[in-house]
């Protein structure tokens, strides 16, 4: 009989929050079924998490600026897709894309997908689905599928292009290469 052993607590407690994310990341991404993990890179899984809780952010502050505050529908999606881009940049810049480069020239890259994002997608479909009649987090939750797809694209191949290095971590988890096969 093979007894494994006990993990070492000391080296758990040395790995970063980075370090836990991608863990959770990758043990996501190997659960999914099928042919998906050929067609879902790992960073998608990674983005999904982090945007969810976003948009959940997102969400409150609209909630609390439209019926608490009674903001215009404009200025209440304003400050909650503000906050919570914000929070989104930040977040899948340190845990899900690990770029190391300079935030000036990502930054402005940034600034690209969110003005698409905000005047075409969140005022555009948002505001013009709640104008219909459509109940305004309805209206912003159709806007946020859209968005979601577009940003994710937009972070992968406009924002964190090729700006990505390896992080330097304690406890270093093995990246899946997303075109492997599974046995």
């Amino acid at each position: 009989m093979q007894v494994t052993p006990e993990p070492d607590p000391s080296a758990t407690s040395r790995r970063t929050a980075a370090d836990r994310f991608l863990a959770m990341r990758h043990g996501l991404w190997t659960r999914l079924p099928g042919r998906l993990s050929h067609i879902i890179p790992p960073d998608l899984i990674g983005y999904a998490i982090l945007n969810l809780f976003c948009f959940l952010v997102d969400m409150s502050v609209l909630t609390l600026f439209f019926r608490v505050f009674h903001a215009p529908y404009p200025v209440s999606t304003t400050v909650g897709y503000g906050t919570a881009l914000v929070l989104s940049y930040l977040l899948n810049r340190w845990l899900n894309f690990h770029s190391r480069a300079p935030v000036g020239p990502q930054t402005v890259r940034y600034a690209f997908v969110v003005l698409i994002n905000y005047f075409v997608l969140l005022q555009g479909v948002g505001t013009g689905l709640e104008l219909l009649g459509v109940q305004f987090q309805l209206a912003r939750l159709i806007a946020a599928v859209c968005e979601g797809i577009w940003t994710y694209i937009g972070m992968r191949w406009i924002v964190f292009r090729g700006d990505t290095r390896p992080a330097h971590s304690s406890a270093p988890v093995a990246e899946p290469d997303p075109v492997r096969v599974r046995s």
